[in-house]
């Protein structure tokens, strides 16, 4: 052995007799029926060097065929097989239906599709395996749901979100249409009974507006897999019809100028709670916004928040990247929690972190509970408050919202750089007197 290569090699990795690398995994037992081997190989390279280079990719592959292989299609399994089997070489050649005929390579894929048979494989796999034929996959409601997830799985705090929705739906899903519909019924064969039979599990249980953004997810996913497979179908879950959803005035009630004020004695012994209490009852803005700041969207020059993206905070669209006037009562309450820290820290660091937005606000409304009840008045009711006080003092529609970070659904209003926020500031100062 040379004196570049360690005594001991990564797991999984064992030098052959002439001098090349292969990567070794047994299958475990519960998929060996699935996969039709005991043992993976996979050669490396002739060179350390070589080996260590192409272990990443390698793993990666082994660690996907190994993973959820229950769940995946004959076509997939099929594909893993071959690949596992003959090496990527041949499973690209399949993959573009170039496998000459009568050649080493057909006979061998024969052979392996043979073995399958004789391994008891499901006969969709055989099939596809000997002939090295790969068959379109039939997609279903539940592979729609698959592939919008990791359409959509980005971000470690994307994948978490849109997971734990695409998982009730699973659950509501299984409910109304049983196990076997979802996953195996075409969605070619999903009618619109199928959608409203859904629709009307979901309001059985939550609220139409609840309902609403569940279906929203559906909808969104079948359109997706359209889009990405080129398919001619109707999305059956398109303008379903469902009573009592919409926003309405009475969702969420503003509070009053008198409830305002008698609040403020629930956040005034904390320096943290009262700068985010005054600074979302004088901006109108998200608790998200305000909490995942850092020291330097506090301008305390120009007397503004300068809200963007933060390592751990998103923004909730494009619009609510934004600048908005500060109260000097915000300001100096925010003054005083960034006194002496870096420009980079986290003006809120306990809430600096994965979920830390619902932290503040779970901190937020344990105040405002213990001096209000009513269950129609939360913290996002100081936003509501705002957008009131604004059309009440004549604020123009647009200017209103750029300072709360909607969106205007118009072209037009995403060029240039947005009100300045001496306009802002005009209109706001009217809304805090």
């Amino acid at each position: 052995m040379s004196d570049d290569v360690p005594l001991q090699l990564p797991r999984y990795v064992f030098r052959r007799a002439n001098g090349s690398f292969r990567y070794k995994r047994n299958v475990p037992e519960r998929l060996r029926p699935l996969i039709g081997k005991a043992t993976l190989y996979r050669q490396l390279g002739d060179s350390y060097r070589e080996a260590m280079q192409a272990l990443p990719l390698v793993h990666a592959r082994i660690e996907a065929l190994l993973n959820d292989e229950a769940n995946k299609s004959a076509r997939e399994r099929s594909l893993e097989i071959i690949r596992g089997a003959l090496g990527d070489e041949v499973a690209e050649m399949v993959l573009a239906e170039t496998v000459p005929e009568y050649s080493p390579i057909e006979d061998a894929l024969n052979e392996l599709g043979k073995d399958l048979h004789r391994q008891k494989m499901p006969t969709e796999v055989v099939q596809q395996v000997y002939t090295g034929k790969l068959k379109p996959d039939v997609l279903t409601l539940a592979m729609t749901l698959d592939q919008y997830e990791a359409y959509k799985s980005d971000s470690p705090k994307a994948a978490r979100e849109i997971g734990q929705r695409i998982e009730r739906l699973r659950t509501d899903m299984k409910s109304v249409f049983g196990k076997q519909k979802l996953k195996y019924t075409p969605l070619t064969d999903i009618t619109r009974q199928d959608a409203n039979d859904l629709r009307d599990h979901l309001l059985s249980r939550v609220s139409a507006n609840s309902a609403v953004r569940m279906l929203g997810v559906v909808r969104t996913a079948i359109n997706h897999v359209i889009v990405e497979h080129s398919l001619t179908i109707p999305n059956v879950f398109t303008n379903l019809k469902i009573k009592g959803a919409g926003a309405t005035k009475h969702d969420r009630l503003p509070l009053s100028d008198e409830q305002v004020v008698t609040l403020e004695t629930a956040y005034s012994n904390d320096d943290a709670a009262w700068a985010l209490y005054v600074t979302l009852r004088d901006t109108g803005t998200r608790v998200s916004e305000v909490s995942g700041m850092r020291v330097k969207d506090c301008d305390l020059g120009q007397q503004c928040l300068h809200l963007t993206a933060t390592p751990w905070r998103s923004l909730k669209t494009n619009n609510s990247q934004r600048s908005v006037p500060l109260s000097h009562t915000a300001a100096a309450a925010l003054a005083k929690l960034a006194q002496g820290k870096d420009p980079e820290a986290p003006l809120f660091p306990n809430y600096a972190k994965d979920r830390g937005a619902d932290s503040c606000s779970a901190m937020l409304m344990k105040r405002l509970r213990s001096v209000i009840t009513d269950k129609k008045l939360t913290m996002h009711s100081l936003r509501h408050r705002m957008k009131d006080k604004l059309r009440n003092t004549g604020c123009p529609e647009a200017i209103s919202l750029a300072i709360l970070g909607h969106s205007t659904n118009t072209v037009a209003a995403n060029y240039g750089s947005g009100y300045a926020l001496e306009v802002m500031r005009e209109h706001l100062e009217k809304a805090w007197t």
